[in-house]
Formats: C-alpha cells, sequence, structure tokens
C-alpha cells in the first residue's frame, strides 16, 4: 500500500490512499486531495508512478512545489524520507511500498539518521510518529536553519579574511577591490571544502557557493531581479523569501529566490547605496535612486525590527518637475499652475499621502518646479532632495556620527537667518516644532509632506508631531488650519492609477472653531466612459482673491476663470 501523508502547519496529520498511477493535488473539487487554501493553486501538483519511482510534478502552480527545501523543475523522483511543501501543507509518501524507498545502503542511510538526529533533540522521544512535525521541517523555499547558520559563518569568516567587500570597510569607492576579490574566492572555497563534510544529504554544493560569491561580491539574488525590466517592484526581509510585483500583474508573487542569511542582504543594501553616494556610516535609514532605474528604500539594524528590510520599485520615467507628472496623470495643467502659484509666492502647503504611492517621487517633482533664486532649505532623511540645485541647503534628518550640531540649532539658525521656503519631507518629530514655526512666520513660506489618508488626518499628524514645542492637540491642529494655505492629497487613483493627487483643498477655521476643508481641485471618474478627469470647483476663485488680498499675489487670469 502506499498513502499520501499531509500535515498542515498547526493542524493535523492525515493519510490518503495512492492507489492507481496519478493522485492529483490542487484547489479544485477535480483533484484527488483537495488543499483548500489561498497559497495552493487549482491543479498544483502531480505524483506519477513512472519506472519502479514516484515522481512529482508542479503543475506551473503560482506559489511552487518544493521537495526538501529546493523548487521542483520537470519529474522529480520522491523518496520515502522525502518532505514535499505545498503552500502551508507538507507531504509524505509512506507505505510498505518499494516504490518509495531510498536508493542507498543500509549502513548510509543509519549514518545519515544518527547525524541527523541531534538536531531533532528537542522534539517527542516517540520515534513512531511522522516526520512531517513543522518543528522538523524549515519553511517552503527555504534551507534548514542548520545550513542557514553554516552559510553565516561561512560570510562571517570571509569579510574577515576581505574586510574591504564591506562598504563600511571601504569608505572611498563602491566596487570590490580586485585583491579583496581574489582573496574572498580563494578564503570561500577554502571555507566550502572545510564544511562539505557537515552538511546535509541532498545539499547542491556548488550551487551553495555560487550564491555565496553573489551575495560576497555583488548583490546576491538582486542582480538578476533588477536587470529584469519587467518588475517594478521588489521587497525584502531578512533572509525571508523574495516579494516582486511585475508588470501587468495583481499582487506579488513569490520568488524561488532569497539571501542565504540577512547579514547578506544587509551587505547588499550598503554596497547599492556606497554607488550612489546614498550610505554614510551610522546611517541605518536609506532612500534615493539605484541602478536600474529603482528608488530603494531600505532600513538597517540595530533597530526594533533587528533584519534588515529593503523596498526597490522602479521609476518607469524620470520625473524632474510636475510637468512631467501631468503627462503620466497624476494631476491637470490647471492643478500644476495652481500649485506653481503657491510655490512661487511662498505658501505654506502640505502634501498628504496614503497607501503605496511613490511620495519620494512626487516630491522630487515638486522641489523641481521651486524657482532656483529662492531661499531654500530642505529636511530628508538622507538629505538628498533637490541636491541638484547648489544654492539651496540640503539636510540630512538622520544625523551623522560626525555631526557636532543637532537638527534644531542647525534649522533655528537658518530660519532666523531668513528663508523663502522651508521643505521637509516626511516630517517626523524631530523636526515638527521647526516646521511649526516656519509656518507661523519664521520664513516666508513652507512645504511639508507627511503619511496621511486625508486632510484632516495630516494637519493632526502634524499637530501630534509638534507637541513637543508646547500646547495641546486641538489647540494645534485649529492654529494649522489657520496657517495653512492648501493640503495636496496623493493617493492611488480614481481608476488604479499608481499614483494621483485625488485632491486639494483649503482648510479654513469656521466661527465654531470646526475645520472646514474647501475643495480647490478633485480628480473624478467618469459614470459614462469611466475615464479619468480632473475637476476644479468654484471655489478656487474666490479662495485665490481672498490669498491674494492676505498676502498680495499676483494670480494668472485663466486661474481666476475656474
Amino acid at each position: 500500500m502506499l498513502y499520501v501523508v499531509v500535515h498542515e502547519k498547526g493542524g493535523q496529520t492525515q493519510r490518503f490512499d495512492f492507489g492507481g498511477d496519478q493522485f492529483a493535488i490542487g484547489r479544485e473539487e477535480d483533484n484527488d486531495l483537495v488543499l483548500d487554501r489561498v497559497n495552493v493553486s487549482k491543479h498544483h501538483l502531480r505524483f506519477r508512478r513512472h519506472e519502479g519511482t514516484v515522481e512529482c510534478i508542479d503543475l506551473e502552480s503560482t506559489n511552487g512545489t518544493y521537495i526538501n527545501g529546493r523548487r521542483v523543475e520537470g519529474a522529480r523522483v520522491v523518496r520515502r524520507a522525502d518532505r514535499i511543501y505545498v503552500g502551508d501543507y507538507i507531504l509524505m509518501l509512506e507505505g510498505d511500498d518499494a516504490v518509495i524507498d531510498p536508493a542507498e545502503s543500509i549502513e548510509s542511510l543509519t549514518a545519515r539518521v544518527s547525524k541527523e538526529r541531534p538536531r531533532f533533540a528537542d522534539l517527542s522521544a516517540d520515534e513512531t510518529s511522522l516526520v512531517t512535525s513543522a518543528k522538523r521541517v524549515a519553511a517552503a523555499g527555504v534551507e534548514s536553519t542548520y545550513l542557514d547558520k553554516i552559510a553565516d559563518r561561512i560570510i562571517r569568516d570571509v569579510l574577515q579574511a576581505a574586510p574591504r567587500l564591506d562598504p563600511i570597510k571601504q569608505p572611498k569607492r563602491s566596487d570590490v577591490p580586485d585583491e579583496d576579490r581574489s582573496k574572498a574566492l580563494a578564503k570561500l572555497d577554502q571555507a566550502i571544502n572545510a564544511v562539505k563534510a557537515t552538511l546535509e544529504d541532498g545539499v547542491d554544493i556548488d550551487e551553495l557557493e555560487q550564491r555565496l560569491a553573489a551575495e560576497l561580491l555583488e548583490y546576491g539574488p538582486l542582480s538578476s531581479l533588477m536587470r529584469d525590466d519587467a518588475i517594478r517592484e521588489i521587497n525584502v526581509t531578512g533572509a525571508g523569501p523574495i516579494h516582486v510585483v511585475r508588470d501587468g500583474e495583481l499582487g506579488s508573487r513569490l520568488e524561488n529566490l532569497r539571501f542565504t542569511v540577512p547579514r547578506a542582504l544587509g551587505l547588499a543594501i550598503r554596497r547599492l547605496a556606497r554607488k550612489r553616494g546614498l550610505w554614510f556610516e551610522g546611517a541605518q535609514i536609506i532612500e534615493g535612486v539605484v541602478d536600474h532605474g529603482f528608488h530603494m528604500h531600505a532600513l538597517l539594524p540595530p533597530h526594533q525590527g533587528r533584519v534588515p528590510v529593503l523596498c526597490l520599485r522602479r521609476i518607469k520615467t524620470d520625473a524632474k518637475s510636475l510637468a512631467a507628472l501631468v503627462s503620466e496623470g497624476v494631476l491637470s495643467d490647471d492643478m500644476r499652475e495652481f500649485l506653481l502659484l503657491m510655490l512661487r509666492n511662498s505658501r505654506r502647503v502640505i502634501v498628504s499621502a496614503s497607501g503605496g504611492v511613490n511620495l519620494d517621487r512626487f516630491m522630487e517633482a515638486l522641489v523641481g518646479e521651486i524657482p532656483t533664486n529662492m531661499r531654500v532649505a530642505l529636511v530628508s532623511d538622507g538629505g538628498l532632495l533637490g541636491v541638484q540645485h547648489r544654492g539651496w541647503v540640503h539636510i540630512r534628518r538622520m544625523p551623522d556620527p560626525a555631526d557636532t550640531l543637532s537638527l534644531t540649532s542647525v534649522l533655528g539658525l537658518l530660519l532666523r537667518g531668513g528663508l523663502d521656503l522651508l521643505v521637509s519631507h516626511q516630517v517626523s518629530p524631530v523636526d515638527a516644532p521647526d516646521v511649526l514655526d516656519a509656518f507661523a512666520g519664521a520664513s516666508r513660506g513652507a512645504v511639508v509632506s507627511l503619511w496621511g489618508v486625508s486632510g484632516a488626518h495630516a494637519l493632526s499628524r502634524l499637530a501630534a508631531f509638534g507637541t513637543s514645542a508646547g500646547g495641546g492637540l486641538m489647540p494645534l491642529t485649529t492654529a494649522l488650519a489657520q496657517a495653512v494655505d492648501v493640503v495636496v492629497q496623493l493617493n492611488t487613483g480614481v481608476n488604479g492609477e499608481s499614483m494621483q493627487i485625488r485632491e486639494i483643498t483649503a482648510p479654513r477655521v469656521e466661527k465654531d472653531g470646526s475645520i472646514d476643508h474647501r475643495v480647490m481641485f478633485a480628480a473624478e471618474r467618469d459614470a459614462k466612459d469611466g475615464a479619468t478627469s480632473f475637476k476644479a470647483s468654484r471655489k478656487v476663485a474666490p479662495a485665490l482673491r481672498e490669498l491674494s488680498r492676505m498676502g498680495g499675489l499676483e494670480i494668472p487670469p485663466e486661474l481666476l476663470k475656474l
């Protein structure tokens, strides 16, 4: 008899008869075994008897089928001790049928089992229990933690032998020196040879060595992914599976790739950042444009999340102005003219973004419209916002260990010296008090960006950041509403566009103390043809006339006709 044993992680173990020549598994009812989970495809895999063996065939499933941690490509022979990973399930073949007996001697099998047993010492002593416990096996697509520890030790040893592989030890260049490259490869080969005898059965030694070499000398699995023009987003957390988003697909897809250890991902992040001048010693939050048109957001330990985190989003066009974003349907020409009026006259603007929009890219385009003859100071995490404008002051929010002045001291001096615009990208509690001073008149104008689901939410968040400056939340929110001229709400579009200005509002405090967010412009979906359009409200002209009376704005006649 032959059985398919199914163990659901965190659930029970079940057995199903495998009596025929084929045994299909998937989510649809026409399979021999139905596994009703979203990470299982409708027709996921099939077992078949073939020439005295049982083969596993992946049926082009979305998330793949894995045997002992390696993805199934083509037909793969399955033995008695093999573990097959399908979504949240672990499968094994069991029974007295000789087709699943391993092709190895009793002596070899005994030696292997005795070698593995110490790693299973924390499990129940019941030897009759199935080897399908989630405690005993690695997650699908991931090698064992035992192999991870070996890989981590090898990487540490190679970095000790060739320390300039890490940008931390190589401050003046991003590429790996030839001398260190040769030294690293020699040390890697030596380390692999030293651990061959201790590696688990089935480990592809050559593949492991190639993976480690790519992580030590290049960008690991990112090298091939970033060269793929169809990929528009890559997300990695530590040594977990890599998620990618491709053109024309909804949602992310798990790739059969990962870094061997979190240390290797951190090395790749620092190398990417160093090449483009984004990284400095001690930096933990890294943002900016890297190779192949990707915009990088990265988080490096030590931090509460403990492991490196990386997000790469491909920038389709190099938008350095709002005019470029108009052609992409992010906003209309009238909205651009309205925002240009605000910037050129040093007004007070809040950009509120929600969802997965690329706020960095929008702020780069907005900053690109600021006249170069204005006195401008820009604050961003890495100090790279608007860096192409040499006459402006670019300030890092994340401090360098060599800094001798605090951010507050720097901004205080600049505000006292006089600014036309203070720009704070993704304002934080660190610089929020100075931003409030700018809104109160310490600079002629201010532009602030932050995350918020609406204009009202953005005002309250900024007020919450600034409570360290003194005062309660509601009084500060009301004061902000009186000081702010317009709030730009950036979101995914009404037709699913990746980025769009959904509305521009002008807050006004009413006599009863409530805040009225008057809509100036809004994106709409046409009820007839479903197309996206931008509508100006009747409040635009009155609001502009009010601003003109208060601040002497010179308003283009075409805006007054809206």
